[in-house]
């Protein structure tokens, strides 16, 4: 009974949380390989049972042309269909040269929720997987009984469920059953490439904030981008002959440094490491 959903009363307990195909698939987010995922790359496996060992993705280098979304190449002022970018909060997108520097410009969104403190007095927000905002306010009395329990939360219809260590996002609905999987659940949307294309074709590289006192080990949506300045000193043995892009210059596999860094709020140095190609990933440790 440990690892299955109990059903009464419209409530939906979670023994033990299940994860869908097998749990390497969990462990590979610590590879930081939901970003390419997020930009539709193509994974290259030497185990189709590992995780993948390197990634083929459009849009890494330079162009003073050309945007990338989602492996497709956008031209100047050519738009991107809403329905890719909504659930990320990106509407109306379209690629835009400024000062040889190509990136996407998108219409403003600003949920009720991000300008809003707090709900009214018993009531919460609901939301659904498709969407930035919340749809609405819900106030007693509900119109429905349903709730989820996970990691000893209970969760009304239409909340977020809070997953620890995970790059997935769910939704409590009367459809769920404790495994994280689509439709109750969807990989979390990032949207890399639109809001930072710039950095992408430069070959900067995604920077992870750890907090010190939580034990997360995943890496989804980067924090935010630290550039080469050719001057980094690189330390490490190789493990493949796999190479990371790092502006003009390249790692292979195992190699890493720290960098110092001035421009990130909070951040003074950040650690860079070469794990699944074409770009490193670079953790900060942050109070």
């Amino acid at each position: 009974m440990a690892n299955q959903a109990i059903m009464n009363r419209g409530v939906v307990i979670i023994g033990a949380l299940v994860f869908t195909g097998c749990v390497v698939a969990e462990n590979c987010d610590q590879k930081g390989i939901h970003l390419y995922e997020d930009m539709g790359c193509k994974p290259i496996y030497a185990n189709p049972k590992s995780c993948p060992i390197m990634y083929e993705c459009k849009g890494i280098r330079r162009s003073n042309k050309h945007c990338y979304f989602k492996q497709k190449m956008y031209r100047v002022d050519e738009q991107v269909d809403t329905q890719l970018t909504a659930t990320g909060c990106d509407l109306g997108c379209y690629c835009q040269k400024s000062n040889d520097t190509m990136k996407f410009s998108c219409a403003s969104v600003e949920c009720s929720e991000w300008t809003r403190k707090s709900t009214n007095s018993g009531c919460y927000r609901k939301y659904n997987l498709e969407s930035c905002c919340s749809e609405r306010e819900s106030c007693p009395p509900y119109d429905n009984s349903t709730k989820c329990v996970h990691d000893g939360h209970e969760y009304k219809e239409g909340e977020n469920i809070l997953l620890r260590d995970s790059c997935w996002r769910c939704v409590c609905n009367s459809d769920w059953t404790g495994k994280i999987e689509a439709p109750m659940c969807k990989r979390r949307t990032c949207n890399v490439q639109i809001k930072h294309q710039d950095k992408i074709q430069q070959a900067c590289a995604p920077v992870y904030y750890k907090r010190i006192y939580r034990n997360d080990n995943t890496y989804c949506c980067p924090n935010n981008w630290v550039c080469s300045n050719n001057k980094e000193s690189f330390k490490g043995r190789p493990t493949s002959d796999k190479t990371c892009q790092f502006g003009s210059r390249k790692l292979k596999v195992g190699q890493n440094f720290v960098k110092e860094v001035s421009d990130i709020m909070l951040v003074k140095k950040v650690y860079c490491e070469c794990k699944v190609p074409p770009l490193l990933t670079c953790t900060a440790d942050i109070i």
